[in-house]
């Protein structure tokens, strides 16, 4: 399991990732979601999470395909990405994990979509939409 919060840290999970499933998204929806180049994700076990939000704080997006983006609507961290049931797809946005890791994408993904000044680095494969097995 590890931990995560918001930045302002009135949301808190705890989830058990999968550390083989890793990868940065490329994807304009998850570069417009993090207002970043792309969003490194980690899929977890949607079953195992461990939410509190006392103040009733996290706010979700629901994406023309029926997935949800899920956020803090204090601070406006996004923390995770859901199907509606959340055994067929769940992932954290890595940079709200609070445990300490040592772990590294497997992989880019959605690269067909990538911000045309960003060149993914080198070492992991690129994909241009969504690999196989990484969901």
């Amino acid at each position: 399991m590890v931990e995560g919060s918001c930045l302002c840290g009135n949301i808190r999970y705890a989830v058990e990732i999968m550390p083989d499933k890793i990868f940065n998204c490329h994807c304009k929806f998850c570069r417009k979601a993090h207002g970043a180049d792309y969003a490194t994700v980690a899929m977890a076990k949607g079953s195992t999470l461990q939410l509190i939000d006392e103040k009733g704080l996290l706010k979700e997006h629901q994406n023309d395909l029926g997935g949800f983006r899920a956020f803090c609507s204090e601070c406006g961290s996004r923390l995770m990405n859901y199907a509606s049931d959340k055994n067929m797809y769940f992932s954290v946005t890595l940079a709200t994990v609070d445990t300490p890791l040592n772990l590294s994408p497997v992989a880019h993904a959605n690269t067909e979509s990538k911000a045309s000044w960003c060149e993914p680095y080198a070492g992991i494969p690129q994909f241009s939409g969504f690999p196989d097995g990484l969901l």
